[in-house]
């Protein structure tokens, strides 16, 4: 019997309207009526390995300047990135500082790409030549330091 290791990736966004406390109204959250921005999402389910036997390395790290995650490593199948929302690896102090994330080696110094708030992950598959190893994938804060959970294969 064949063995595969597959990744099952989904998102889902939600975008509402925050109506705020007025009197003994107490805050409320309602989701929007216009139909282009409902439905946001998606899912896939595809395989990473030809059998089970594969071995998943963590290198997460606190980001503040800007750098690569990692030396010359290839990512062989996908990576992991998720700004924690804290300042270190115990997760005792928080912060709100954004993670910016940046593909390709013109990201060296000045990282532009997209940024993860607090608490916001992305994985991230089929990556292509320009950026499918670790010193091609630039990360910085927007403020401080922030510890940022990576896991890749």
């Amino acid at each position: 019997m064949a063995t595969t290791t597959r990744m099952r990736v989904s998102s889902s966004s939600q975008v509402f309207h925050r109506v705020g406390a007025v009197g003994d109204l107490p805050q409320t959250d309602v989701g929007t009526s216009d139909t282009v921005a409902q439905g946001l999402g998606g899912s896939a389910d595809f395989q990473i390995e030809g059998d089970e036997t594969v071995v998943h390395v963590s290198v997460s790290k606190v980001v503040t300047t800007a750098a690569a995650i990692g030396g010359d490593v290839d990512i062989a199948s996908y990576i992991y990135i998720k700004n924690t929302g804290y300042t270190t690896s115990a997760k005792t102090a928080a912060t709100t500082s954004t993670v910016n994330v940046g593909l390709g080696a013109a990201y060296a110094t000045a990282v532009q790409g997209f940024k993860l708030e607090a608490g916001e992950a992305i994985t991230l598959h089929g990556l292509t030549a320009a950026s499918d190893n670790l010193n091609a994938i630039f990360l910085t804060s927007s403020s401080g330091d922030v510890y940022t959970e990576i896991v890749y294969l």
